[in-house]
């Protein structure tokens, strides 16, 4: 306070009031603007008077209004817990914030008896003819498919063509293709034409904790889907692929886990992919990788990391053998660090290898031929059948002569 507002009262105590009273009226003037500018940040489907009904029409016809409600301001929507039935797929939109009250208690059931479409799909973000710029946020429920075999007829949540998006402690049970899908190219059903308007068109997204049971593939991204985090997740039970990335930029796949499937990690046509930390059980192969078609694609995969990897295999630990063409190669591939428990390391088509640091349980072997090149040491298995283009740099031991 200044001496000139001391000496506009009669009292230096009257002056230090009428400041605070001041102040206190400016503060309240603050706090009633601010009150009148504050919107509600969440909202629950029982403040819309809604509740799981049994009846799958019905229960449908709430979600879909709750998702087309929410779907501006950022507002959180919350389902509570309970047993939600559909018949049809539930349409998401850009900016959707989508919550449960846990994996285990909020469920979202597609039953066979009364799905009434033509593909499997129940939770869809369709990027039709635009591009969805606000992000999308999915965590906490559970979505049952109708499928029971695993028919290959449309991943249960599909989101396309977004930006900054996060799934988080989502459990998807029986999926007819994919459990979570997420995709670039976003136009029409699948296909994998690189030229298609929307491709590369999904940025910056998470995927973690969740849980995908059964199904075709449990989680995965395709249509140059870039700088994606697939971490801590877990798969259980598909009929091929416990986690999927058929294009993808600079996508991390970290600590995750799976189990009962064919291949546990299957990666196609991609660029800048760590598959970090992750481990794999009862599985036939532990990472399987392709690459781009050379001549057609125009694009040569680069940058491949698998490290610190353990997997229990019944065939080919870590393989690129399931291409089977010179064209399809990836180069600067690193494979370091990995516990391997049955399987063997079985390279074909990779150029630039560096495979080093890895251990087994003393019947495992690394197997090079073809057009591999690199260099291989320092590894706890043998080294066999060695390709024309490797430097073997030396100690690769096996338990035996160690």
């Amino acid at each position: 306070m200044s001496l000139g507002s001391v000496g506009d009262v009669s009292h230096p105590f009257q002056a230090t009031s009428a400041a605070g009273r001041r102040a206190a009226a400016n503060d309240r003037t603050g706090s009633m603007s601010r009150r009148a500018k504050c919107r509600p940040g969440s909202i629950t489907t029982s403040e819309m008077d809604m509740a799981p009904s049994g009846d799958p029409i019905r229960d449908q016809q709430q979600l879909q209004t709750f998702l087309d409600n929410i779907a501006t301001d950022g507002i959180v929507g919350i389902i509570e817990a309970g047993h939600w039935f559909l018949y049809r797929k539930l349409r998401l939109h850009d900016g959707t914030r989508l919550c449960g009250q846990g994996m285990e208690r909020t469920l979202l059931e597609a039953r066979l008896e009364d799905w009434r479409q033509d593909d499997y799909v129940a939770m869809h973000l369709d990027v039709s003819d635009s591009l969805h710029p606000h992000g999308v946020f999915l965590s906490d429920f559970c979505v049952i498919g109708a499928d029971k075999h695993a028919t290959d007829n449309g991943p249960l949540i599909r989101l396309e063509g977004m930006s900054d998006f996060l799934i988080e402690r989502v459990r998807t049970e029986d999926a007819s293709s994919y459990g979570i899908f997420v995709t670039g190219y976003g136009i029409g059903r699948f296909t994998n034409d690189i030229r298609s308007s929307f491709w590369n068109s999904t940025h910056r997204g998470i995927i973690r904790q969740c849980r995908a049971l059964r199904g075709q593939v449990g989680i995965g991204c395709e249509g140059g889907a870039q700088n994606i985090l697939i971490m801590g997740n877990h798969t259980d039970g598909q009929v091929l692929h416990g986690f999927r990335l058929a294009s993808a930029y600079d996508t991390q796949l970290i600590g995750n886990s799976a189990r009962n499937t064919r291949n546990a990690y299957w990666i196609d046509r991609h660029r800048g992919i760590h598959v970090l930390h992750n481990t794999a059980d009862q599985v036939e192969r532990g990472c399987v990788y392709g690459g781009f078609h050379k001549t057609r694609d125009g694009e040569i995969s680069t940058g491949l990391w698998i490290m610190g990897n353990q997997f229990k295999t019944s065939k080919s630990a870590i393989t690129d053998a399931y291409q089977g063409k010179a064209d399809k190669f990836t180069r600067i591939v690193k494979i370091k660090d990995n516990y391997l428990q049955g399987g063997n390391i079985r390279l074909l088509w990779s150029r630039q290898v560096d495979v080093q640091g890895n251990d087994g349980d003393g019947g495992n072997a690394i197997v090079t031929s073809h057009e591999v090149t690199g260099m291989i040491g320092n590894n706890f298995m043998r080294l066999i059948n060695r390709a024309d283009g490797i430097e073997d740099i030396g100690r690769n031991l096996s338990l035996e002569s160690s």
